[in-house]
């Protein structure tokens, strides 16, 4: 807990607007970033044209008291508490959560995470803290007999495993699939989502409980992903797919000719066109090349393995991210039959 940015608990009537990027939390006077004043805003009800008319009409004054009056009224009808986040390097707040049912302490939740390891015999082989912005724990479980499973030729699957991730305001409960990626055992992790509970009270701690000892948590993902990986590995791609996928990398920040050479979008699109098939309309209807399934293997191996990008560089998230949702939609071409 020593890693996480220090945050604190309050009312939203305990704070106020002084001025500028100046807050008072409880009569103590606090500079705060404009993530901080975007998120605030929003949570009163202020959206940034409304910000900008106020300003323009009346200042920054007038913004300052248009603020503190929208606040003051919001929590006369609904009090809010939030928590407030703060940067021990600027000395400034970076954040504001909300609290929809009830803050969770780090304290309360290690508490719970414990007793999930007890009830369902789990063990924790990795923890990671979120150290910035945001505060969030993520603890992995997995089991000491845990199974592969095996959809198809060279394709591991080993799902048998869960994680808990803690902010102030929620944990969220998933079941996660960890895939080979290639011969030398690199693998990465797919996450999937199942619950989330806003407060820990022992009803939901039970349920929760419940939900990870039920025969259906892991049996229902493990068919998802073995319907999901039957489709993609039958589906040939289509010339839009390719663009999309391309398109994936080429937004992450990915040279344009190194995109190519992953996923031949233009190489496909120039075959139509000299063929005189090609219609921009009708890309959706056109063969690509390979599965949907290869192409997805060719972003995820990208994000896993690619030395252009610093080993925790959010980047690779996105990139594995966005193949997951790729493979997750319904393919172009479904279930195809080529002699060629």
């Amino acid at each position: 807990m020593q890693g996480l940015w220090p945050h604190k608990t309050v009312a939203m009537s305990e704070i106020t607007h002084v001025g500028e990027n100046i807050y008072s939390i409880a009569g103590t006077e606090v500079p705060a970033g404009n993530v901080f004043t975007d998120a605030y805003d929003h949570i009163i009800g202020i959206d940034s044209r409304q910000r900008e008319m106020v300003k323009e009409a009346s200042g920054e004054t007038g913004l300052t008291n248009y603020r503190n009056y929208i606040n003051m009224a919001s929590n006369m009808q609904k009090p809010k508490s939030v928590v407030v986040i703060a940067s021990p390097q600027s000395r400034q707040l970076t954040d504001i959560i909300p609290i929809v049912d009830e803050y969770i302490s780090p304290t309360l939740f290690f508490d719970f995470a414990e007793i999930m390891s007890e009830e369902t015999g789990y063990m924790i082989p990795d923890l990671k803290f979120n150290q910035s912005v945001t505060p969030r724990i993520t603890i992995i479980y997995t089991s000491s007999q845990g199974h592969t499973h095996r959809f198809g030729p060279g394709e591991d699957f080993m799902t048998d495993g869960f994680y808990l991730a803690w902010t102030p305001a929620h944990v969220e409960l998933g079941h996660y699939y960890e895939r080979l990626v290639c011969v030398n055992g690199q693998t990465i992790r797919e996450k999937c989502k199942d619950a989330t509970v806003h407060k820990l009270s022992s009803d939901e701690i039970r349920k929760m409980i419940a939900l990870v000892k039920s025969k259906q948590f892991f049996a229902q993902g493990i068919e998802q992903f073995g319907k999901l990986f039957a489709v993609a590995s039958t589906s040939r791609i289509s010339l839009s797919e390719m663009g999309k996928a391309q398109k994936i990398l080429t937004v992450q920040g990915v040279e344009k000719e190194l995109a190519e050479e992953l996923i031949p979008y233009d190489e496909v699109r120039k075959a139509y066109e000299r063929a005189g098939y090609y219609d921009r309309r009708k890309e959706h209807l056109m063969k690509g090349e390979g599965t949907v399934w290869d192409t997805y293997n060719s972003l995820t191996q990208f994000a896993t393995h690619t030395t252009i990008w610093e080993h925790q560089d959010h980047r690779r998230i996105n990139v594995m991210n966005e193949a997951v949702n790729l493979l997750k939609k319904k393919p172009d071409i479904v279930n195809y039959i080529d002699i060629y």
